[in-house]
Parts: structure tokens; sequence; C-alpha cells
């Protein structure tokens, strides 16, 4: 039986896990430049996204087109057997809404089993998501009990993203120029996390630690305790820390896997190129 999972690159899955699974269509969203066009991660690498990050006057994303996913859907639904779609919160993007739209406009006409599935989730939270999926079905699970095993993670994906500075939050209209000018002269450095799919305050941190993830570690040990978790730490540009934090982790909770991947620019765009964070679901 020939089945695929697909998504989209809001997912920041890392190339190595792609290639592994080979059972994963990753489908690039808009990353507009200046004005310009490009899709991410094909038109442009995110490395170079981030070596010219402040070169650009204007940047924004925008998702996936119905009329994109209609000639993709339409040619694999008569290549698979069975699809599951998973795609960013419907609260931060118009892509599972186009997705579901194509779905319900041709389904129809084919015999692939088809699911759409709003992740109430971006990055590796969505990511973590498609590779469960993605695993399952190289061991020929039912489509079931895939869909079973997405939720049960959904339900337990916790996200930290630790904010340097307000600058682009400020940039992107997400926050007020006199909160940021406030914020900043107390030393207030925002952390957001996923609520309900929407992006939101979960903790504030204080002080002028660079390693801002360090910072967060008492809030992890409380959050994650003794579970055993699988953990990704996003990065940005600056990737100076990783080593010594994936020590850390391992040493400080039972880590399953640690995954090292970037934040795309769905992300970065409103909360800038210095910006770092761990996502991890618990295996309960």
């Amino acid at each position: 039986m020939k089945r695929l999972i697909v998504t989209d690159s809001t997912a920041d899955l890392p190339q190595n896990i792609i290639d592994e699974l080979n059972n994963i269509l990753v489908i690039p969203v808009n990353i507009i430049l200046d004005g310009k066009i490009l899709k991410d991660r094909v038109d442009i690498t995110i490395e170079d996204f981030y070596n010219r990050f402040d070169d650009f006057d204007t940047i924004s994303t925008s998702a996936i087109s119905y009329e994109e996913f209609a000639l993709t859907y339409l040619k694999l639904t008569q290549k698979y057997e069975e699809i599951i779609f998973i795609h960013c919160s419907s609260h931060l993007s118009k892509t599972y809404e186009n997705v579901l739209n194509v779905h319900n406009d041709f389904k129809h006409k084919h015999n692939c089993r088809i699911e759409v599935i709003d992740s109430k989730q971006c990055g590796m939270g969505l990511g973590f998501s498609v590779i469960e999926a993605a695993t399952s079905m190289q061991k020929e699970e039912s489509f079931d009990e895939i869909l079973k095993k997405i939720e049960h993670i959904a339900g337990n994906i916790s996200t930290y993203i630790a904010i340097p500075t307000l600058k682009y939050l400020k940039k992107s209209n997400r926050i007020s120029g006199m909160k940021a000018l406030f914020a900043s002269a107390l030393g207030i450095k925002p952390v957001l996390g996923m609520e309900d799919g929407k992006l939101a305050v979960k903790t504030k941190l204080l002080g002028k630690q660079k390693n801002l993830l360090l910072s967060l570690m008492d809030t992890l040990v409380k959050d994650i305790g003794t579970d055993s978790i699988t953990i990704a730490i996003s990065h940005a540009k600056d990737k100076i820390y990783i080593p010594s934090l994936v020590s850390i982790f391992n040493s400080t909770f039972k880590c399953r896997k640690i995954h090292v991947t970037y934040f795309g620019p769905s992300i970065s765009i409103n909360t800038g190129p210095e910006t770092m964070g761990v996502t991890f679901y618990k295996h309960i």
C-alpha cells in the first residue's frame, strides 16, 4: 500500500529526518522579502535567509494557496492509497483552511483515503506529529492507529520560545512601541508558547543571560519532571550554544531523542534572528 504524510515547511523538520523516513512531502510556504515571493527552503536556504535577515526592509510569509494545493492534491491522490495532511495551526496560517477546501472540493474524484489535520502547532510542535505519523506508517500501523497517535502527541506537546529582544515584535506590530520600550528598560524578555493554536506569553525572563534557554531551566524542570521526553532545540542564526544545551538536556532529563533544527521564517520574522526555543512531548 502506498501511503504518505504531507505537511508544510512551517514544521521546521530537519532534512536528515525527511531523508531518513522517506514518506514525508513538505510543501514550502511563501516568504515575501521586500516584495519578492520565494519558496521557503527551495528558492532560498534557511542559512541565507538568516545571514541576510537585517538586509530586508520588509519580511512576511503567506500561506500555500488553494490553487497550489489543488494541483498537488490531484497528483497525489492518483498515486497514493492513504494520505494524512498535517498542517500549521489554522490560527496562524490559512494553509490548513486551503487544504481542507481543496479536499472537500475534490474528495469524490478519487479513491484515496484522506485525513486533513489542524495540528494547532507551528515549528517542531507540528514537526513532532509529522515524524510520529511517518514513523508509524513505516511500521505499517493502521490509518486509524496513526490518527490516534497524532491526537495523543498533540495533547502532550509544550513549546518555549525565548526572545532576546523586543525589536522584531515591535517591528511586526505584535507589540506596541511604548510596551517594547518599557519592557526593554526593565530587562524583560518574553517567552512564547502555543495555547489553543495561538502564540501566547508563557512566562518572562529577567536579566542579561545570553543563553536564554539556560535561564529557563527551572521552568523546564518543573514542567518536565521525571517524565521521559523527546525534545527539539530550535535556533535561528545563532548556533553557538547548541552543543552545551544538548549536553545539559541529556544530563538533566530523560531524553529519548534530541533534535536540533532551525526556526523557520514563520516564527522568526516576528521574534528575530537570535530566537531560541525548545519543544518537547512527554511519553505518557
